[in-house]
């Protein structure tokens, strides 16, 4: 069955002092839309998770966290540039020769000084870092498709269940319609009795009340309509089935079901296949925001 585009899931890696964690979140999304949020100094390794994210997911809109986890530190390394510490010292000892005052702590000022003290972090291995990140991530990801998956399977049977009651009220159109000519042609003797009584106009002859009640018949025809009503509800319970991601073919075959009932409804000059046509309708439209949530 289809996944969901709802979901949620993280992955841990830990080496040696390095511990980090990724999480991703998924909504539904028209498109597949990837924002990815980390430390700045991961921030070389935006590009990894991106396209391993992509490979995995289809559609939907995913934020991916990146952070180290609490209570472990990554190992690092911090240099010293000490040919612009001595730099800034001869300057403070100047600056002191001219004011006659003293600089005060000249090892606390340095040390907040840019460029002294630069971090050096997982001891600038990066490829050992890039493996840490994918293992994370290709956890994380595996989990939130196992969610989207299980959700994707409720979302999908509740659906087929929707589908089925669907056909039902379609079966009743199909029922219903070819009654209609017969009740409208009634009417219009009934019409015709009430206006003319006993004394018949020369133009009024029951062929032309079956020529009429035939034209009707004709123009509210909706055996095409049901035919296609039918086909789309194949291929939608088809794609309900499906393990392939068919949002799109969904959202396309719920339209093609809106027009045809739609088509239905203008013919309809009945009150009780006016009232199958609304309802209808109504199931579609809950069928239609549902499939809003299938990948």
């Amino acid at each position: 069955m289809p996944r969901s585009m709802t979901g949620y899931g993280e992955g841990i890696s830990k080496r040696g002092g390095c511990s980090i964690r990724i999480e991703c979140r998924s909504v539904n999304h028209r498109y597949l839309d990837i924002s990815i949020r980390l430390p700045s100094r991961y921030a070389a390794h935006e590009s990894l998770i991106r396209s391993i994210s992509q490979k995995q997911l289809n559609r939907g809109r995913v934020e991916i966290r990146l952070t180290d986890e609490p209570g472990e530190s990554p190992e690092y390394e911090v240099a010293v540039d000490q040919p612009l510490a001595m730099a800034y010292m001869r300057a403070l000892d100047q600056l002191e020769a001219l004011t006659g005052e003293k600089s005060g702590d000249k090892l606390k000022i340095l040390a907040g000084l840019d460029g002294i003290l630069t971090l050096d972090e997982n001891g600038g291995d990066e490829a050992l870092l890039a493996g840490q990140i994918e293992e994370a991530l290709e956890a994380a990801l595996d989990e939130l498709n196992r969610a989207r998956t299980l959700e994707g399977g409720r979302l999908a049977l509740d659906l087929l269940a929707k589908t089925d009651e669907l056909r039902e009220h379609v079966a009743s159109m199909a029922r219903r319609a070819p009654l209609i000519p017969e009740i409208y042609r009634e009417k219009l003797i009934q019409r015709a009795e009430e206006l003319f009584e006993d004394q018949r106009p020369e133009w009024y002859s029951d062929q032309r009340l079956f020529a009429e009640t035939a034209l009707f018949a004709d123009r509210s025809s909706i055996d095409e309509e049901v035919t296609r009503l039918h086909a789309h509800l194949d291929a939608l319970s088809q794609a309900l089935e499906s393990d392939l991601p068919v949002g799109r073919q969904l959202d396309f075959l719920i339209q093609e079901i809106f027009r045809e009932i739609n088509t239905i409804g203008s013919k309809a000059n009945d009150l009780e296949l006016t009232q199958v046509v609304v309802a209808s309708k109504t199931l579609l439209e809950k069928i239609r925001e549902q499939v809003q949530n299938i990948e």
